[in-house]
């Protein structure tokens, strides 16, 4: 006689599409950051308003997640190893709403500063725009690293995107002691120069946002702690 499958039996299957979701949500906000960016070098309305549709999508889905997540608890009573990984994917799935909520100040400020970001990076120095994309090009590949710490739990991936996390450090202290020095010597520039200053300040806390989702996998517990 056949046999049926046990709740147990299903709770891997469970885990993989709670995995497999909190990827996704994943990617539309690095989507999201990446839009955000595009709209600090030209005026482009529709970058805003795919933002602004994304992070409203992102909204629900955290919410749908968290529910999820607390009912796969509720019923399979998970243990050990199963309850640690239902535990990263919640805290990546609030660590995706933070990058959603900090690309989304981006895209704000982006409308705000209309398209002028290079021209006043280059008030402050020829390279200083070049410090900038950087800074965004490290930001936008931890973004896609992470995805593998979720998809899989690739913590050899999670390791090597915390010990790059120091370059992203480097740069943001690069580029805002230039801006903050330009602040107080350029009063006509000092507004947008102040709004480039909280740009690089909320790509800081995204990237920030990617070691704690990492950090959160690589964390060993304590021997009975689960």
């Amino acid at each position: 006689m056949a046999q049926t499958a046990g709740p147990d039996d299903q709770l891997p299957d469970e885990i993989g599409k709670l995995a497999s979701d909190t990827t996704e949500l994943g990617i539309v906000v690095g989507d999201m950051f990446r839009y955000a960016c595009a709209g600090l070098f030209g005026r482009e309305p529709e970058t805003a308003r795919f933002v602004a549709e994304s992070r409203a999508w992102v909204t629900r889905s955290t919410l749908t997640l968290d529910r999820r997540v607390r009912a796969i608890i509720e019923r399979y009573r998970p243990m050990g190893d199963d309850l640690r990984r239902i535990v990263e994917l919640q805290q990546a799935c609030a660590d995706y709403a933070r990058i959603a909520n900090h690309s989304t100040r981006i895209a704000d400020l982006a409308v705000r500063l209309g398209g002028a970001s290079e021209e006043l990076l280059t008030r402050v120095s020829a390279d200083t725009p070049t410090i900038l994309y950087t800074l965004i090009s490290l930001v936008y590949d931890q973004m896609r690293g992470v995805f593998l710490v979720t998809a899989a739990r690739d913590l050899g991936q999670a390791r090597a995107l915390v010990a790059s996390h120091a370059d992203i450090e480097s740069y943001y202290a690069r580029l805002s002691g230039r801006l903050t020095r330009a602040t107080g010597s350029n009063r006509f520039a000092a507004p947008g120069l102040q709004l480039l200053v909280m740009v690089a300040s909320n790509m800081r806390q995204i990237a920030a946002a990617v070691v704690a989702i990492c950090d959160a996998a690589l964390f060993t517990p304590p021997p009975n702690a689960l």
